[in-house]
């Protein structure tokens, strides 16, 4: 008899165990698991920086806090440098926390209320307590606990819940009781903004490509060794989200400023002094030409995603509340990025660096309002000549009789 595997084993236990259990286990080892994520290339930099007396004077504890306020950073809460204030909150890291999150649910926790619920807030707890410890000893900034709090649960709720999910499966049977002209809204707007998304992160990469020799001169110009230039990669590389934002705020013609007075769109850059980050040398420096239709990718997206959707909204009148319905998704969700991917990197002038939430937005409602409207034609002319083509008579043509014999 074969003895039973270790996770197996495990898996028994939390099956006879309360539901609350799996939800603690959850929350604390993705709270960890993100921690070490951060604070493993914070350690390796660290180690490999040269110093004469070697690891003895590396400030480990220093190096471990600088990590912890960086995963602080992407729930939200602000990191302070010498009374500095930094808002902008690393997105790719916020990602990977809530990947982690939804891998460890999807072992640990089971299918209850209870067990999402627990999860959810073990690790919204942890990371408040975080955020109280790591401000003490900042004058003036105390501990926006609050924030915090709902930052962690709009990260952790849904990534538990997609564990789960994934586990054990799901009934969404309130979903039919959701009017049918928002549930055809949010699938169209959603799946417009997601398309225009990926869009801009491909456009982020053309740019990212060519300024390729102005991000490695950056990068040589710290002096770092070849183990801190990858740590260095990795934590440029958590702002990538970030980037692909400033880039759909680029493809509506608003465009995106990295501190005051700069501006970045296809029809206008005005650079100014920006901190020496490599990441910086992937901003576009280009405009005008055939760059001042980049709004129009939107519109043709937006289009093209209409069309894609005839099945479920017709073209008809009826289902133009639908529609209208989109245009308010795709222009709150463009307006939801753009304050989670914005914020503050320094005093001054680089009190802003993103995209402005407000003309974003309602440029993105109106480019998507455009493209909707010309799906919505080509549908309404493809069904007439549909109609048309089913009206006419079709001509038979007779064959002529096989002869049978001589």
């Amino acid at each position: 008899m074969t003895e039973p595997q270790p996770h197996t084993r495990l898996q028994a236990l939390l099956a006879s165990a309360p539901g609350w259990v799996g939800g603690a286990l959850t929350g604390v080892q993705a709270a960890l698991l993100g921690l070490v994520v951060v604070i493993t290339p914070a350690f390796a930099a660290a180690a490999a920086a040269p110093t004469s007396d070697g690891s003895a004077a590396i400030d480990w504890m220093g190096v471990s806090k600088l990590a912890a306020r960086l995963w602080l950073l992407a729930h939200g809460v602000s990191f302070y440098v010498e009374g500095v204030e930094f808002t902008l909150a690393p997105l790719g890291l916020t990602l990977l926390c809530a990947a982690i999150l939804a891998a460890i649910a999807r072992r640990f926790c089971t299918k209850t209320w209870a067990s999402w619920a627990i999860a959810t807030g073990t690790y919204a707890g942890i990371v408040v307590v975080a955020e109280i410890v790591a401000m003490r000893g900042y004058p003036g900034a105390g501990p926006r606990s609050a924030q915090t709090a709902i930052a962690a649960l709009f990260i952790a709720g849904p990534a538990v819940a997609v564990g789960i999910w994934r586990a054990h499966g799901a009934e969404f049977g309130w979903v039919p009781r959701v009017s049918a002209t928002v549930r055809k809204g949010l699938r169209l707007g959603l799946a417009t903004v997601a398309a225009s998304l990926c869009v801009a992160a491909l456009v982020a990469g053309a740019f990212t490509y060519l300024g390729r020799d102005r991000i490695s001169a950056a990068a040589a110009a710290l002096g770092i060794d070849p183990l801190g230039g990858v740590a260095l990669a990795f934590g440029e590389a958590l702002y990538a989200p970030n980037l692909s934002v400033w880039m759909l705020g680029w493809m509506t013609g608003q465009g995106f400023s990295v501190g005051e007075g700069s501006v970045y769109a296809p029809g206008e850059v005005a650079a100014d002094a920006v901190p020496a980050f490599p990441l910086f040398g992937a901003l576009p420096t280009v405009s005008g030409g055939l760059l001042v239709w980049a709004p129009l990718t939107i519109v043709a997206l937006a289009a093209l995603m209409r069309v894609a959707l005839r099945r479920r909204i017709a073209a008809t009148v009826e289902d133009l509340p639908a529609v209208a319905a989109a245009v308010l998704t795709a222009a709150v969700t463009a307006a939801v990025l753009a304050g989670i991917a914005s914020g503050s990197l320094g005093p001054g002038r680089l009190a802003f660096v993103g995209v402005e939430v407000l003309p974003v937005s309602v440029m993105v409602g109106i480019l998507a309002a455009l493209g909707f409207g010309v799906g919505h034609g080509l549908l309404m002319l493809g069904a007439a000549a549909r109609a048309r083509g089913a009206g006419r008579p079709r001509l038979h043509v007779v064959p002529d009789p096989v002869p049978t014999g001589p």
